[in-house]
Order: C-alpha cells, then sequence, then structure tokens
C-alpha cells in the first residue's frame, strides 16, 4: 500500500524526514486539545470537510467536530497517548483516556489522515459499551435535582430531637451536618459562578458550626440547593474549569461532587435522626460510579475513611457507602 512517500531501489518506501516531523507536529496539537484544554479544537488544523468515525458518534465537518469535542473535553479527567506510529500521511496512535462518567479508563486506537497540513480524517475504534451506557445515564444536572429532592423530603422528616441525635459524621450532631450541607451547597455555587473565595471558607468545621440552616431547615436547603442547580444549568459551566477543590476541575465534576455531598450527607443525618431515607436508583448508580473514579482506595485522610468491605450482592448504595469508608 501506498502513502505517498518515495521508495527506494528495493521497493521500501521512506518518508522525508520533514514530512514526519509535519505530521506528527499538527497532531500533537490535536492531542493537545485533549489533554490540556478540554477538547478546544481551535487551534488545531482540521481541514473543513474534516471526517471522523467512530463507534458512538461520526461527523462529517470541523464545525461539528469542534462543538462535539467541546462538550466532550469538560468530561476528559485524564488523557495521554502511550504509543504513536507514522506511516506517510497516516498517524495511528494508541491512547488511554478517562472520563467523569466511565468507572474506568478507556484504551483505543485512533487514525488520523494527515493532508497539506490539515487533518482531513479520523478514525477512532475501541470497545463502547460504557460509554454508551454513560451517555444514555440522565444529565448530571439532573441527577443532582433529584438528589436534592430525596434530601429535602427526609429533612421534613426530622423533628426535634433528632436534629439534636449523633450523626453518622464522627463529632457532629444531625443539624451540624445539615450545617455543612447546606454552606457546602452555597460554597459550589459561588466557585461556579467565580465569586471570590476565602480558603477559609473551605474549613469544614467552620461550616458545620455555622447555622446555615436557621429556624427552616428544609427551606434553607431548598434555597441553597435551587440556587446551586441553577447555577450549573445556566450555558457553559459544566464545561468550564476551576481552582476549586483542585485545578482544572471541570463545573461537570463540581456538579458531580455536589450530587456526593448531597447524597451521602443526606444518608448521616437520616441514619441519625432514624428517619427514613430513599434516594433515586438512577442517582446513587451515577454517584457511585463517580465516586469509584474521583475517590481512590489508596490510604486517606479527611471525610473518607478506609474502605469498608461489602458482599458481591450488595446493593449499589451500600456499596457507595463502603467505598466512601462508611458502615451501611
Amino acid at each position: 500500500m501506498s502513502f505517498g512517500a518515495d521508495r527506494d531501489q528495493t521497493g521500501c518506501s521512506h518518508t522525508p524526514l520533514e514530512e514526519f516531523m509535519d505530521a506528527r507536529t499538527i497532531v500533537s496539537r490535536y492531542y493537545e486539545a485533549w489533554a490540556d484544554h478540554a477538547g478546544d479544537m481551535s487551534g488545531v488544523p482540521l481541514a473543513e470537510d474534516f471526517v471522523f468515525t467512530g463507534p458512538v458518534a461520526s461527523f462529517d465537518s470541523a464545525e461539528a467536530y469542534r462543538t462535539m469535542a467541546r462538550q466532550a473535553g469538560a468530561a476528559v479527567r485524564g488523557f495521554r497517548v502511550r504509543h504513536q506510529f507514522v506511516a506517510g500521511d497516516l498517524v495511528c496512535s494508541v491512547i488511554d483516556w478517562e472520563m467523569t462518567m466511565l468507572p474506568r479508563t478507556l484504551t483505543a486506537a485512533e487514525i488520523l489522515e494527515i493532508r497539506a497540513g490539515e487533518i482531513v480524517r479520523g478514525e477512532l475504534i475501541y470497545d463502547a459499551e460504557d460509554l454508551r451506557r454513560a451517555m444514555a445515564a440522565p444529565p448530571v444536572v439532573a441527577l443532582l435535582e433529584k438528589a436534592c429532592q430525596s434530601t429535602a423530603d427526609m429533612l421534613g422528616l426530622i423533628t426535634g430531637d433528632g436534629w439534636d441525635a449523633p450523626s453518622r459524621c464522627a463529632g457532629w450532631t444531625v443539624r451540624q451536618v445539615g450545617n455543612h450541607l447546606v454552606g457546602a451547597l452555597l460554597l459550589l455555587a459561588r466557585v461556579a459562578r467565580r465569586d471570590p473565595i476565602d480558603p477559609a471558607e473551605l474549613d469544614a468545621q467552620r461550616t458545620a458550626e455555622t447555622d446555615h440552616l436557621g429556624q427552616d431547615p428544609v427551606g434553607s436547603f431548598q434555597a441553597a440547593a435551587a440556587g446551586l442547580i441553577k447555577t450549573f444549568g445556566d450555558s457553559g459551566v459544566l464545561e468550564q474549569r476551576f481552582d476549586i477543590p483542585g485545578p482544572g476541575t471541570t463545573g461537570l465534576q463540581l456538579a458531580s461532587i455536589s450530587t456526593l455531598e448531597v447524597l451521602v450527607h443526606g444518608w448521616d443525618m437520616a441514619s441519625g435522626a432514624d428517619v427514613p431515607y430513599q434516594p433515586d436508583d438512577a442517582v446513587v448508580t451515577a454517584t457511585r460510579t463517580y465516586a469509584v473514579t474521583a475517590i481512590s482506595e489508596a490510604p486517606r485522610g479527611g471525610p473518607f475513611g478506609p474502605v469498608v468491605p461489602v458482599t458481591a450482592d450488595a446493593d449499589p448504595f451500600t456499596a457507595l457507602l463502603g467505598h466512601l469508608g462508611r458502615h451501611a
């Protein structure tokens, strides 16, 4: 097969060094967009009629592909090119990438064709079953909204002494967990709006000791939740990157963190106050998937204790709690 390279008398092809470097340099800009710029392809030389085929989606223009890349890039947590091979106009790469909604690293082969200094064609090859399942899941803001509704319903069941009962968060009463949760939602909304944040405000004990619940715990929680949901619903917020809780955190990750906070602290309060708590199954499943990818099982400190082993037939919520170091 000929890729347009010169051939010597033996019939072997030789790609001129400058063409070899040009192809790899062009492709490096493509992968830098995925790894370092959240899928922003504005600086990548895609041909106007760029054609891309893959297991989940295909595109027939650079504009359509760039739009997809910006959306998908917000969910990319890690990306690296493991191996790369150049043959004339073709560059084949073996890549590993991690996405917020996926339980494990995806490995794929991608072939890019270069012509006249532009990428004219791309083909991505991998087992897309995990990604298809993730794409079929409810959007992250809808999951957050469901988590907040379940927790608000539970809070309405807590009465009198229940607020003063010890919670499943060591050293905190149920009311202190509620203060912390409402304070956390208010802070997360401010982070997503890029409001100035004093680092001292991030102290968990400080939020627990601040009376965020007031005289109307349910109303206070609902107001904080509504403000956060509205903020994440604003155009472009999920695709942006923030410095809290760590550099490069995407809005999509912030929304997933918010759902985790609401769900797990909801259980902390319900267990302490001895009231029923029935979170939505889809919320539990998505949050467990996120937690497994975002929170390692390595030695931990802070809010997460050592992993609590669970049986193979444990329900998803019990498995989630166990991963976070909680006994169901």
